[in-house]
């Protein structure tokens, strides 16, 4: 039986030779920057401890979140969505995000809290669709629900349309039309923490109520983990 040669892929060569990977140097290290790092969080830590209303301090856990480092105030915030009355928040953002961040840390809240915005037949308020802020919200609250959970399939679809629709308009903010088709794309539920971190400190930066405390602290952890991560690399390439 003839044996037919086999056909080479033509692959170029790596450019990730040892030398290039052990010539990287990280931006910065626990060691050296491990005493900012804890200054930066005791200073976010204070932020839950501020007189700020209930809607403010779950909008600040959402971009905790976002930025990837609510993991490191997991008591506070827990603590915060303990003593939070549901009923408090009446606009759509905050419902929805509020039930949002409810779930993900294992509280109980049912799907009912979203029918004040619904008619009586079960369908969304027409006037919501102007909301592009709340809307979105809804979106990514709606892929929280369970299988078949009527109120959020019909909010997931009710938001959906509506927001494809704000982005033909073209009149929204830059940022949030950003957000909103990333998140048509790849809803918050389902990304991956770093990628959205590093993505979201660039919208944070642009944000006129950023708290500068959390921004840092964001950046500096993002830094910190990536100089874990060249490490790994280094010692593999070794």
């Amino acid at each position: 039986m003839q044996m037919s040669e086999r056909r080479s892929g033509g692959y170029l060569p790596t450019v990730w030779d040892p030398e290039l990977i052990q010539s990287f140097t990280p931006l910065c290290t626990y060691e050296s920057d491990g005493h900012r790092l804890e200054e930066l969080k005791h200073a976010t830590q204070l932020l839950f401890k501020s007189p700020t209303r209930p809607e403010e301090k779950l909008d600040m856990i959402n971009k905790m979140q976002r930025l990837d480092v609510a993991k490191h105030f997991k008591k506070e915030i827990k603590e915060f969505l303990t003593h939070l009355d549901p009923n408090t928040p009446t606009d759509l953002f905050t419902v929805a995000l509020q039930f949002r961040l409810l779930l993900h840390y294992g509280f109980s809240v049912g799907s009912d809290v979203f029918n004040k915005f619904m008619n009586s037949d079960g369908k969304f308020k027409e006037c919501l669709s102007e909301d592009a802020a709340g809307l979105l919200s809804l979106y990514e609250a709606s892929h929280l629900g369970v299988h078949e959970e009527d109120v959020l399939d019909e909010a997931k679809a009710f938001s959906t349309k509506h927001l494809k629709l704000a982005l033909d308009k073209l009149e929204l903010e830059k940022d949030l039309a950003q957000q909103i088709k990333e998140s048509l794309e790849v809803p918050l539920h389902w990304r991956l923490p770093r990628m959205e971190a590093r993505n979201f400190i660039n919208i944070y930066q642009r944000d006129e109520n950023k708290k500068l405390a959390l921004l840092e602290l964001a950046k500096l952890d993002f830094n910190l983990l990536q100089s874990v991560y060249l490490q790994e690399l280094k010692e593999l390439a070794e």
